[in-house]
């Protein structure tokens, strides 16, 4: 069965390793030794090469002990967003979080811990279970570039669980929005700005004729789109030569996604023309949308599940992305689930102890309900 102060002793241990994105080298080794020792036949691919990390997607393959044989995905990530490099977690009213100085990290490592405590548990209590492929993904936090990178054909794969969704246990994400991404750059000429402002060409002013045509924020009932960065300039007195915004959009329509992307390039080729700038961009689709069919196998399991621990079960449609939309969009139906983490990305972030703990009993009596 599943044991409480383990589970929250296993969570806080890994929390204080630091594992920004591209850095996770020391949770990576970690969750190595700890699946070696629980039996797994455990591996690392060369995605931190592809992607620039220092290390790459660990997986765990632990072999059926029934006459099931089919494979089922149990999947979390690795990295964390910043701030956190040192991560002091600390418990109160039976609630984890911080001393206010870095996020928590339980995006995902909560969900890294209801993993390993199955596993655990598979092995304590001698359950049976079907073929189990877990991966711990690395730069998730990035843009889903661990999981884009694995290279997941090899596996005859049934269904897949995400644990990765910042709600209360209970919720599965069924629906999940496209996200595209990147940098939008404007190049004009330098100039003294006192002195001949008339010879160089402004990007911030460029900049601003076209930021005024977008459609940013809520575009739609299913559409946004956000700068989130803006960076420019030299000095007081020289004319802006170039300037580069960090923009995003999302859509649950990947048409309307299309066709906002194609807008807002236009719009800036237009007011760059227009002020004899140039522009150019690396923004790019990163993850594709997905809707599950409502009756897919995995969620009609995982309601029996939910209904049985009395949880209120809720499928629901998300406009961030996650894993699941990559192991969905290579014909993987993933479901998102919800692991009871709050304000994540802030230093704010909290989860509580029956939450935790509820995420791995979820798991544990799934396998032990699991059906062919």
């Amino acid at each position: 069965m599943v044991n409480q102060k383990r589970v929250v002793d296993n969570f806080i241990e890994m929390v204080k390793i630091s594992s920004p994105s591209k850095k996770e080298r020391k949770m990576a080794d970690y969750l190595t030794k700890v699946l070696n020792g629980l039996g797994l036949e455990v591996s690392e691919d060369n995605a931190g090469e592809i992607i620039g990390g220092d290390c790459g997607n660990i997986t765990g393959f632990l072999k059926s002990n029934s006459k099931n044989k089919k494979t089922i995905l149990l999947s979390a990530h690795m990295d964390t967003v910043v701030p956190c490099e040192a991560i002091f977690p600390k418990i109160e009213n039976d609630i984890i979080k911080t001393d206010g100085t870095s996020v928590l990290g339980g995006d995902d490592k909560a969900g890294v811990a209801a993993i390993l405590e199955l596993l655990r548990v598979i092995k304590e209590d001698k359950l049976e279970h079907p073929n189990l492929l877990i991966i711990f993904s690395i730069a998730e936090e990035m843009g889903l570039l661990g999981a884009n990178v694995f290279d997941i054909s090899k596996y005859n794969i049934r269904y897949g669980i995400v644990l990765d969704n910042a709600s209360k246990p209970g919720r599965i994400v069924v629906e999940a929005s496209s996200l595209a991404h990147g940098k939008l750059r404007i190049t004009g000429k330098a100039a003294h700005a006192g002195l001949a402002p008339e010879k160089g060409i402004n990007a911030f002013l460029v900049a601003s004729k076209a930021v005024g045509a977008l459609r940013l924020g809520k575009v739609d009932f299913e559409t946004t789109a956000n700068i989130g960065a803006v960076h420019g300039g030299e000095a007081y007195n020289i004319v802006m030569p170039e300037l580069e915004m960090l923009y995003e959009a999302r859509s649950q329509n990947k048409q309307k996604l299309d066709e906002l992307l194609k807008e807002t390039f236009d719009i800036f080729e237009k007011a760059c023309k227009d002020e004899g700038a140039k522009f150019t961009h690396d923004v790019k689709i990163i993850a594709n949308s997905f809707a599950l069919d409502e009756n897919e196998e995995i969620i009609e399991s995982i309601q029996k599940i939910m209904k049985k621990l009395s949880l209120p079960f809720e499928k629901t449609k998300s406009s961030g992305v996650s894993d699941a939309n990559i192991y969905n969009n290579k014909n993987i139906p993933t479901i998102n689930m919800a692991i009871g983490t709050s304000k994540v990305h802030t230093v704010e972030e909290f989860i509580s102890i029956e939450d935790l703990v509820m995420d791995a009993k979820i798991l544990v009596e799934f396998i032990k309900n699991y059906e062919d």
